[in-house]
């Protein structure tokens, strides 16, 4: 939606009910001198000083066309006779200038086959559009529409037509025919979209005056997305964005990049601002999406810097709704739905995997004529683990709003609950969110506003194991003979009790609780034109309560080993005050300037404590006595305390002549409390320009073309998101040990060594983009380019052990990123009852790393086991996400290869077995060094998590009321670890995957290179876990339908009913559940990694929709 002509929309009600007299009206005076200034900068200057709002059609003037002449204090009437021409003529009503087409002949008077045609004019949203313009064609007779919407026009007999018309929106040309009352629903006009006012850091600017790097979101196209959290209904939308789910359990963050990853050990996640306010939430999950208006993502240097050592990662703005129509608003939305697994494992069953173990029997008899040791037959199926604890998960989602304006104030209220269950068993989501947004004008100068919203989230966390590093318990792993009631894993070490995934969701407690709430104070002030002053105060609460309980019936437990307890207390509270002074001129020889200064102050401060007991002697009371257990010696508690302040100065400039030449300059002087104290300081610029070809004399007649801009940029800007006080020294305690004559001794001992030095990390970043707008709007094209290197990386690096440290914290080590972006919006067709628009996202990006100091690489994630083998980690001169692990060169298939290989050296195995015979079937590595020793020596790398390219495709058709939209999502490139066939390898303990009955056999597949039954060759990381994890998803698919009731009821405006289906087909050859997966989401850096991720959902929706 066109946001300028929103603002004017919001506007005009107060203009309307302000004043009705037009003779007031005809009276205001005028000031200015006017030299050789086209007529659209005379007509804004006139709306300007006599508040009257001017509608006219664009066909009908020569907005370009210099007027010249003086003003003092000259009646608005005057003005208008000497600036317009003859060939049109006005007439003032209800502070509104209604510009026409003059007739050649009077008006003729209605006689008696004349009639009054009266009606509503209405947006697109069903919403009252006031002061919209209907007249007759020629212009003869005219009216505006009020408060309500509603227009009365007398016409004369001849009049066969009217045109309604209003800024932004296409112009309609209604035939009249014998009706008395027609109503009219209007549609933007595609041509304004270059006019969309953009939110950005401290402030809001025009689309075609942007000189950053930023994308608008629209929400008309994710509301009906059926997602607990907004960032996963806008994965794929926002070019240069990377989202990727963390898991698919319901109220699960995401993994949020904006231009690559710069960190190894600082936070990479984006800054979000709700409303002005930086970290108003802890997640995005605190926000309500039908709460939302506008997503703006600020992406380069020029847009970021204004947020100094914040803005590195990019920037999401978040502005919330607020009332807009006189009328009072209320919508009522209600959400049904039902959600599945959307994919399974392809692993083996009962009878498939008693083949496996007969094979796996086979090698270890050294017997080729030992008969099977169990018969398939008789095993069936058996137990699918996935299947048993998961379900078909029911989600509801309600949210109520009212929202309005008057002449003075505006107000929107939200009240919204949701529960979403797990697909998971036992598993589910539980959110309250109330939104309060009030404004009210003082007076002319003084507008106080207060915005305020709670969240309440209730979750109850995935108790059962699914698989990673759990190879004993995880639903992947265990064996389909199993029943689902047993609770003993016969192949673990000849039969051990275990807690299976079944017995996990049935005995054990697992509930967390989060409460944020966030208060903002705002004052507006203008005390002269052009000057604006604004104070915005917010005070946020979070608090987190988690609760988990182990109770002593768990089948694993032994008689008298009780229960167990646990319990986290969390509280965070962050007061902070953002103060600017603004002042914009604009001049009649085609200059503009805006500047804008301001300071900003926040402190924070976050208090916790943990407390574990085991051995509770009764379950009754959970977690809610602590001290009930035999022994003190299984207490373990955790404290702590942080205080965090920042402080900052920040300006901003613009200028931009005739819309052609633009220049823009930020800066921020940030301090922070996390720093050493002579680093506590820091300044963070940036510049940059734009030239707009389309406004330059030689394409100003090019008409099919609407805006060629070029942009370019280049700053820096800061990460300050470590841990406080990681420059200071620091020292530990513990507790650990037996008690002696009933005292536990403790120890105080140092635990890192301090950094004076320490310091921000920076990144530096160019941007060059291209903006280009074609037909009228119909075609919109944006593409940047970028490249931003980050120094000063916060390491953690080893030190010599005679310290006394294992390693310290400073600044070294440099990353880049370079990449692509490409954006594309089509409207294909506009047309009042038909309409189909695109929407093509496409990112590329290259992160790598350009030094981390003397250390050879700096591993993220290891294998485990009692070897443990990096799988992904950061070496000079390798992307960022690099996955490590050996060079898989098949299995030993004959004696002779085996043989030939200890005079070679070309291969080698985990297993250090020396019988050739014994050896064949094993998997075998290459021996990169040809040591004959598999080592660290041999990882070699293996690709990079990262996607080559990644978007999405939007297309949405409109016919009448109904409207379906359908939305793919897509990553090409990248790989990805399988960690579950790292635990499996073979193995004789756990389940596998079905592609392992194809596995190497002398006899029957003596050709394979998959690994002989029991080679159990596990957590050897290498090429043969490594997948593809390109995708293509059919996200999102949309149908709905809006029944028009206006002329039915006045109760009802309009009813809406939608089905909508999420994740509803993926194409990929991941070998996992989704490829889209980042179980290691709390990391700084590592994506897509699949630890036994909790699966993604399938889910169908049906909702309705009222609006009173």
């Amino acid at each position: 939606m066109n946001q300028f002509s929103n603002l004017k929309r919001v506007l005009l009600p107060c203009l309307f009910v302000l004043l009705t007299l037009p003779a007031w009206g005809q009276m205001q005076p005028v000031t200015k001198n006017f030299r050789k200034t086209p007529l659209k900068n005379v007509l804004k200057e006139v709306e300007a000083q006599t508040g009257l709002s001017i509608m006219y059609d664009t066909r009908e003037l020569n907005l370009e066309r210099p007027v010249t002449a003086s003003f003092d204090r000259t009646p608005v009437s005057q003005v208008l006779r000497e600036v317009l021409d003859r060939s049109v003529q006005y007439s003032i009503k209800d502070k509104m200038i209604v510009i026409y087409k003059a007739s050649a002949t009077p008006p003729p008077s209605v006689d008696g086959k004349g009639k009054t045609l009266t009606g509503t004019v209405l947006d697109e949203t069903g919403a009252p559009m006031i002061g919209a313009a209907v007249t007759t064609p020629d212009g003869r007779r005219g009216t505006v529409t009020d408060s309500n919407g509603r227009y009365s026009l007398l016409l004369g007999a001849s009049d066969a037509l009217i045109s309604v018309s209003y800024l932004g929106y296409v112009t309609q040309q209604i035939v009249v025919g014998d009706r008395t009352e027609v109503d009219v629903n209007l549609v933007p006009d595609a041509k304004n979209t270059i006019n969309e006012v953009v939110v950005i850091g401290y402030g809001s600017v025009k689309k075609s005056d942007l000189t950053g790097s930023v994308s608008n979101v629209k929400m008309a196209d994710i509301r009906d997305v059926p997602n607990t959290s907004v960032d996963q209904a806008l994965q794929g939308r926002i070019a240069g964005v990377d989202i990727m789910s963390t898991s698919g359990a319901p109220g699960a963050t995401t993994s949020i990049r904006v231009r690559g990853t710069r960190s190894i050990s600082a936070s990479n996640e984006p800054l979000i601002v709700v409303d002005g306010v930086i970290d108003a939430i802890s997640d995005l999950n605190d926000i309500n999406s039908a709460d939302i208006e506008q997503i703006s993502v600020l992406k380069d240097a020029s847009s970021t810097a204004i947020y100094g050592s914040r803005g590195a990662n990019g920037v999401i703005i978040v502005t919330t709704r607020q009332g807009v129509t006189s009328k009072p608003s209320i919508t009522a939305k209600a959400e049904f739905g039902v959600s599945k697994l959307a994919r399974d494992l392809d692993l083996m069953d009962a009878q498939e995997f008693i083949r496996y173990l007969n094979d796996r029997n086979y090698f270890s008899s050294r017997d080729p004529q030992r008969p099977p040791r169990f018969d398939p037959a008789e095993y069936g199926r058996g137990t699918d683990w996935i299947d048993e604890i998961t379900r078909t998960a029911i989600y509801q989602n309600y949210n109520l709003s009212v929202s309005g304006r008057s002449q003075k104030s505006s107000y929107f209220a939200a009240l919204g609950g949701n529960d979403t269950q797990g697909i998971i068993d036992g598993s589910g989501f539980r959110r309250i969110t109330a939104r309060l947004n009030l404004s009210y004008d003082f007076a002319k100068w003084l507008t106080v506003g207060f915005k305020g919203s709670y969240t309440f989230r209730d979750e109850s966390p995935n108790r059962a194991t699914i698989g990673g590093a759990n190879i004993w318990d995880g639903a992947v792993y265990l064996a389909p003979t199993m029943g689902p009631n047993d609770y003993i894993n016969p192949l673990y070490e000849n039969g051990v009790r275990i807690n299976t995934p079944r017995a996990k969701i049935d005995c054990n407690e697992n509930e967390s609780e989060r409460m944020t709430n966030t208060d903002v104070l705002e004052f507006t002030i203008k005390p002269a034109r052009g000057l604006i002053i604004k104070s915005q105060n917010s005070y946020m609460v979070y608090q987190r309560h988690d609760y988990q309980f182990w109770p002593s019936y768990l089948p694993k437990n032994t008689e008298g080993e009780g229960a167990d307890a646990y319990r986290y207390e969390g509280d965070a509270r962050r007061l902070t005050s953002e103060n600017t002074i603004s002042y914009s001129k604009k001049f009649a020889s085609g200059h503009y300037f805006d500047a804008m200064a301001g300071f900003s102050a926040t402190h924070e401060t976050a208090n916790f404590f943990s407390l574990k007991a085991e051995g509770l002697l009764t379950d009754d009371l959970k977690w809610n006595n602590m001290n009930g257990i035999g022994s003190k010696e299984n207490y373990s508690a955790s404290t702590s305390s942080n205080k965090v302040v920042r402080e900052s100065v920040l300006m901003r400039l613009n200028y931009n002549y005739k819309s052609r030449y633009y220049f823009t300059f930020t800066g921020r002087y940030d301090g922070s409390s996390n720093f050493a104290e002579n680093n506590k300081w820091g300044f963070f610029p940036s510049a940059a320009i734009k030239w707009n070809a389309k406004n330059e004399n030689f394409l100003k007649q090019v008409r099919w073309l609407d805006e060629l801009s070029l942009r370019l940029s280049a700053g820096r800007t800061g990460n300050d998101a470590i841990s406080t006080y990681r420059s200071l020294e620091a020292y530990g305690t513990s507790t650990n040990g037996y008690l002696f004559g009933g005292k536990q001794s403790a120890s105080f001992f140092p635990t890192r060594v301090a950094n004076p030095d320490l310091t921000w990390e920076k990144t530096t970043l160019y941007n060059a983009g291209l903006d280009f707008s074609a037909f009228e709007g119909r075609l919109n094209v944006t593409v940047d380019g970028y490249y931003s290197t980050t120094c000063d990386l916060l390491l953690s690096l080893q030190t010599i052990h005679t310290t006394g440290y294992t390693s310290r914290f400073t600044n070294l080590g440099k990353t880049s990123n370079r990449g692509v972006e490409v954006s594309i919006e089509s409207r294909n067709i506009v047309k009042p009852k038909f309409g189909w628009t695109t929407s093509f996202t496409l990112s590329h990006n290259k992160q790598m790393v350009d030094d981390i100091g003397h250390e050879e690489y700096v591993s993220c994630l290891e294998s485990g086991g009692n070897t443990n083998y990096m799988m992904y980690g950061y070496k000079t001169g390798y992307p960022l996400n690099s996955l490590w692990g050996f060079q898989y060169g098949g299995v030993w298939k004959t004696v002779d290869q085996f043989e030939r290989n200890r005079f070679t050296k070309s291969y080698i195995s985990s297993s250090t077995g020396s019988d050739a015979q014994l050896m064949l079937g094993y998997p075998k590595y290459v021996d990169q060094n040809r040591d004959g020793i598999l080592s660290e020596e041999d990882l070699i790398y293996l690709g990079n998590s990262d996607p080559v390219l990644y978007g999405g495709l939007q297309n949405t058709f409109t016919i009448g009321g109904l409207n379906i939209g359908f939305y793919f999502s897509y990553s090409l490139g990248g790989k990805i670890y399988n960690y579950s066939e790292l635990a499996m390898a073979g193995g004789y303990a756990t389940n596998q995957y079905r592609y392992m009955l194809d596995a190497w056999h002398p006899v029957r597949n003596p050709d394979s290179d998959l690994p002989r039954a029991g080679t159990d060759d596990r957590l050897v990381p290498s090429s043969l876990q490594v997948h593809d994890a390109s995708y293509l998803r059919l996200k999102n698919a949309t149908i709905s339908y809006t029944f028009d009731l206006r002329k039915k009821t006045r109760l009802l405006r309009d009813i809406t009913l939608a089905v909508t289906g999420e994740n509803l087909w993926l194409w990929t050859n991941y070998n996992g559940f989704d490829p889209d997966v980042s179980s290691e989401g709390t990391s700084s850096t590592l994506r897509r990694v699949d630890m036994g991720a909790y699966p993604r959902s399938r889910m169908f929706v049906f909702s309705i929709q009222l609006r009173y």
